[in-house]
């Protein structure tokens, strides 16, 4: 009865396949965008050498009088573990003989466990790719790289870049005449105190602080007036900034008091982000936070090797953002497939980056 049954709706039968966030082809992804500088090399380590110098003026002298001595500021080197991820996921008896969305109750085994084995490979990039996109966002966010363990657990190899506290700052909304205007000129010129570039200057907004930026009426006034073009310049369908999938670029605004506009941007993939099993669905950007860096200054993307097995069984170390490889249990047989990688954010300077955290009335 069921393989009539099967016979009989096959022409009927669709597949309706989607895999949350993965990297749609040509769009790159919001940890590309924000540390644009890719570092491959099949060691466990990165080092990074900083020259950071704001020189002081010169001074001058009397005549017959000595140089004034300039020391010179060697810079500094750091050696940082680059953390380790690696999944896998078994291919047990059982799961051989369920049907796989997709293909015919009546389709060849063959054609089965390819399909099964593509949708696991799916999978497993989409996981990789969001923690990359969340792990990127938190650096820019924190100062901190933080990869987490199971359950979303700290497994003690946080890696610290040391930002300056002044680089993480408040803004009251609920106080007497709070407006977006000045919230973004107090994280601007954070940023700016410290050496921070108006060039491509980008700021991502969490929900509450493009609320407030959408419904300020000053804004509102800049963008019914027909001068506004060189205040404020918006589009009613936002575009990606610069191909990047989920980050929409709301405005090009110059806040008042400032000589450079910045790219008001939010950052809203499809899906929310699913930290661990049984985690609540979160926003990527803090609903209360916004920051401001660059998009010209130098950050890394850090992939170093990993270990897998070649088609022999025997060990080999590779490179690059996701790396599979397969092996087999013997009894019960048990395919099981793996993906793994070994990845950190390292921005060349932490200092040039900066957050602030709004405090909001309850809606």
């Amino acid at each position: 009865m069921a393989d009539t049954l099967d016979k009989f709706t096959r022409t009927l039968k669709k597949l309706y396949e989607e895999t949350g966030n993965m990297l749609l082809g040509g769009k790159k992804g919001i940890d590309q965008f924000l540390f644009d500088i890719d570092d491959m090399d099949t060691s466990a380590n990165f080092a990074l050498d900083q020259l950071i110098v704001n020189p002081e003026a010169v001074a001058f002298r009397h005549p017959d009088e000595e140089s004034h001595v300039r020391k010179y500021s060697s810079g500094s080197g750091t050696i940082y573990e680059v953390p380790h991820a690696s999944e896998k996921t078994p291919i047990s008896e059982a799961l051989r003989d369920a049907v796989v969305a997709g293909i015919e109750s009546t389709g060849s085994f063959s054609s089965k466990h390819a399909k099964m084995v593509q949708n696991i490979i799916n999978q497993h990039v989409s996981a990789h790719t969001v923690t990359r996109w969340k792990m990127a966002l938190d650096t820019i966010r924190t100062g901190i790289f933080a990869p987490l363990g199971i359950g979303g657990k700290d497994i003690g190899i946080k890696i610290d870049y040391g930002r300056d506290a002044s680089l993480s700052i408040t803004y009251d909304f609920t106080a007497a005449g709070a407006d977006i205007n000045e919230a973004l000129k107090e994280l601007i010129d954070a940023y700016r105190a410290y050496g921070g570039s108006y060039d491509n200057m980008c700021v991502i907004l969490g929900r509450k602080w493009l609320e407030k930026f959408s419904t300020d009426t000053t804004v509102i006034e800049y963008m019914k007036s027909n001068q506004a073009n060189i205040i404020l310049t918006r589009d009613i369908l936002p575009p990606e900034l610069f191909n990047t999938q989920g980050l929409k670029l709301m405005a090009n605004y110059l806040v008042p008091g400032e000589i450079a506009p910045v790219s008001i941007c939010a950052f809203e993939p499809r899906y929310k982000y699913v930290a661990y099993v049984g985690a609540t669905a979160s926003d990527y950007m803090p609903e209360d936070e916004a920051i401001i860096f660059s998009i010209g200054d130098d950050r890394y993307r850090v992939f170093r090797g990993v270990d897998v097995l070649d088609g022999n069984g025997k060990a080999v170390r590779t490179v690059g953002e996701i790396v599979f490889d397969s092996f087999n249990t013997k009894d019960p047989v048990t395919e099981l497939i793996r993906s793994q990688t070994r990845v950190a954010f390292v921005p060349g300077n932490i200092n040039r980056t900066a957050r602030s955290t709004g405090t909001f009335s309850e809606s």
